[in-house]
């Protein structure tokens, strides 16, 4: 049975323009949530607002570039001025960079850990006070199967997960006395618009990959992990066998990614 309700929760989520941030947010207007939106695209977010209004739901749009250190807290002020408490959090902005490591600079490097590792970190600190004011709170971090394991062609992606996954853990415990939860979301492949932008370059390697699951499926997978207070989902039967057999025949692993480096 479910032990966290969601009924007029409120919510802070990032990456909510598209994806799966954008399918959380429509799985959860049925809960009638007050939610800051975050993304850069503020059509997008326009459109997420007008649907809200039409299930009584508040969708208060904040559009801006999580790159950007102010813009992160600007955000939280924004979250803090519009709900007075946060019960959810939920990093799920993020990028994506294709390449062999030889052929893509650090500097690339610095541009993913700013968004999928920094950005989180900081908008998680600085939502903390109102987390703890706020009601069964619990903080989501999108993360990847590819937090568990890395691959050829990922090397700076997979970098910047596992970054947020070991930090997803160790503050799971800390923030335990103040009654937070975390749970980290490991996708799959999922049909978004992740590995579509500019740090895309090269041609990725013709390893064989299961049909992508829907950004909704993810969304209604999270919902209700959140509900139950879970410690960590993969919602994608391809990507638990992947972690489990990385886990369990690492040399193995090793073996099958080499064909394809």
């Amino acid at each position: 049975m479910a032990r966290r309700d969601l009924h007029n929760v409120r919510a802070l989520i990032t990456g909510t323009s598209s994806g799966i941030g954008r399918a959380l947010v429509e799985a959860l207007l049925p809960y009638q949530p007050r939610i800051v939106a975050v993304a850069r695209r503020a059509e997008r977010l326009a459109e997420l607002a007008e649907k809200g209004r039409s299930f009584g739901a508040e969708v208060f749009p904040f559009a801006c570039d999580l790159c950007d250190p102010a813009a992160r807290r600007d955000a939280v002020n924004f979250a803090a001025d519009k709900l007075e408490a946060i019960d959810l959090l939920v990093n799920n902005a993020g990028t994506g960079a294709l390449g062999r490591f030889e052929d893509t600079p650090p500097e690339i490097l610095r541009h993913v850990m700013e968004l999928n590792f920094f950005a989180p970190v900081e908008i998680t600190y600085y939502t903390l006070p109102l987390l703890k004011k706020g009601r069964q709170p619990i903080i989501v971090n999108v993360s990847s199967i590819l937090g568990h394991r890395g691959i050829p062609w990922r090397a700076y992606y997979c970098a910047s997960k596992f970054a947020l996954h070991g930090f997803s853990e160790a503050i799971r415990a800390e923030l335990t006395r103040h009654g937070v939860d975390v749970l980290i979301v490991s996708p799959g492949r999922t049909r978004t618009e992740l590995f579509d932008g500019p740090l895309e370059k090269g041609k990725e390697p013709a390893w064989p990959e299961p049909a992508p699951v829907s950004p909704e499926y993810v969304a209604q997978r999270m919902v209700r992990a959140i509900k139950r207070g879970s410690a960590e989902i993969i919602p994608h039967a391809w990507g638990k066998g992947m972690v489990l057999l990385s886990r369990m025949a690492p040399r193995l692993m090793d073996w099958i990614l080499k064909r394809y480096a």
